[in-house]
């Protein structure tokens, strides 16, 4: 027996890219990429029903402005489904866009790859949560904290001032100030 490393044989039958006939006829998961705008989950869903029952459907999207990235995932229940589906769907042209669709085979989906799926995407108002945050009413401690570092900036900016050999004088933040409620009616 040769002391030189054994070659492994269970990968013989593998295609170019690694994986096995067994492996893909399990698949039940589809990569579906180049995803137009517009055809979001509820579309999405309500297509791909004609192959068959769709277990989970996952349209990836950006966390910060909620819009589509243009690829998706979705689970079947049969595997014999989802190759139906992935070869039908695979260039098929949907609003001017060439789709894509590959079967995922099982070993290399993801756990935490439908978290979050089948759940109807909710438009977050960052800017209401953001003019509320900034505009709500300081306690009398966050109010002492700005106004405190209010008067040491304008502290630092008269030092300033006066080491660039500028005779500038200025009525400054001496004395605390009192805050304003405006009120509209």
């Amino acid at each position: 027996m040769s002391k030189g490393k054994q070659r492994d044989t269970s990968m013989d039958d593998a295609s170019p890219s690694g994986r096995t006939e067994d492996e893909l006829a399990l698949a039940r998961v589809v990569y579906v990429g180049h995803v137009p705008h517009g055809f979001f989950e509820k579309q999405m869903l309500g297509y791909f029903s004609q192959f068959g029952k769709v277990t989970r459907l996952r349209l990836s999207r950006s966390k910060k402005t909620g819009n589509a990235k243009g690829y998706a995932f979705l689970e079947f229940q049969y595997p014999e489904v989802a190759r139906v589906a992935a070869e039908a769907m695979d260039g098929y042209f949907l609003f001017k866009q060439r789709l894509k669709c590959k079967l995922i085979p099982p070993s290399r989906v993801h756990p935490q790859l439908f978290q979050g799926a089948n759940r109807r995407f909710k438009v977050i108002p960052w800017r209401r949560v953001e003019r509320q945050r900034h505009d709500r009413e300081r306690t009398p401690t966050e109010h002492a904290q700005r106004v405190a570092k209010l008067v040491r900036k304008d502290k630092q900016r008269q030092k300033k001032i006066k080491e660039a050999g500028i005779d500038f004088e200025y009525e400054g933040l001496h004395k605390p100030m009192q805050p304003k409620k405006i009120v509209f009616e």
